[in-house]
């Protein structure tokens, strides 16, 4: 019996590990179809743009899918060189990102959009939450800097995993221009706790055995995916965005992180906003907030 139930309990343990590691994914196709469908991006105007798809090979041995969109007009050419990065949410891909590329190709940048690890085109390797995801995300840097050079302005920008990614990746690589970081979850552990309770009723003393099973699966502790124990200690400047209603990652997140941040930061909090909605219930505060924050360290 006492064999049994330690059986049914690691199984428990496996499967809750792997919401983690081997989420359900949306194809990339599918993703782009529902959100063209609910149009939270100009089709046509993403049809006429130009772009090139390529593949960058992480570190880990698998492919990274990227796609470059250039703006519509010259300006960028003419100055410095402008490029913002941008980083999906858990269980999406890179069209995800073409609500926010919009506004950016409208500031004058190229962007860089491209699949996670274990999500959309990309390469099969465990998802992260961030942990390798980083690494992941600096070779996509080191791409942008060895084509348009080491003057070039980089910004990078994340939507919830995405965005827990972007500000991971601060804490290897001082490159970045300046971050904004939509709906990011401030530590991966305290995250799960509060999805425990909330969504699946589960005790929070499952979580410390279930990062003994990720570790021993994938080589990290939920401890080690932590944001705002990184953004204590660098100083490339952030901008926190979260919407007021968000429940799946709770708004005091983003409050947190940007009282731990030391200068050179801004917080945006969206009234009725849900998680991950803060662009779709406000486009244009959303559009004021990034030109005006990426203003005052790109000229």
């Amino acid at each position: 019996m006492l064999r049994f139930l330690l059986l049914w309990i690691g199984g428990g343990l496996w499967c809750l590990s792997s919401l983690v590691l081997r989420p359900k994914r949306l194809s990339s196709d599918r993703l782009y179809q529902l959100e063209a469908k609910t149009g939270k991006f100009n089709e046509l105007q993403y049809k006429n743009i130009k772009k090139y798809k390529f593949n960058i090979m992480s570190d880990y041995g698998y492919n990274l899918s990227c796609e470059l969109l250039e703006p519509p007009c010259l300006s960028n050419s003419k100055k410095v060189k402008k490029i913002a990065v941008l980083c999906h949410g858990f269980s999406q891909a890179k069209y995800r990102s073409l609500i926010y590329a919009e506004i950016f190709l409208g500031m004058g940048f190229d962007v860089l959009i491209y699949d996670h690890r274990n999500h959309g085109l990309s390469g099969r390797a465990y998802t992260s939450m961030g942990y390798y995801e980083k690494y992941d995300l600096k070779k996509l840097v080191d791409w942008c800097y060895s084509t348009y050079g080491s003057d070039c302005k980089l910004v990078t920008h994340g939507e919830s995993m995405g965005a827990a990614t972007a500000l991971l990746h601060l804490g290897i690589d001082e490159r970045v221009t300046c971050s904004i970081a939509d709906c990011a979850y401030s530590d991966l552990y305290d995250l799960l706790r509060h999805q425990a309770k909330h969504y699946y009723h589960l005790p929070h003393f499952f979580i410390p055995l279930e990062s003994l099973i990720t570790y021993i699966r994938a080589g990290f502790w939920y401890g080690d995916v932590s944001p705002i124990k990184v953004i204590s200690k660098v100083d490339t400047p952030v901008l926190f965005i979260h919407g007021k209603k968000d429940d799946y990652v709770p708004t005091v997140m983003s409050k947190q992180m940007y009282r731990c941040k030391k200068g050179k930061k801004a917080l945006y909090l969206v009234a009725g906003a849900e998680h991950a909605k803060s662009c779709l219930v406000n486009r244009l505060g959303y559009e004021e907030k990034l030109q005006s924050f990426i203003d005052k360290y790109i000229s």
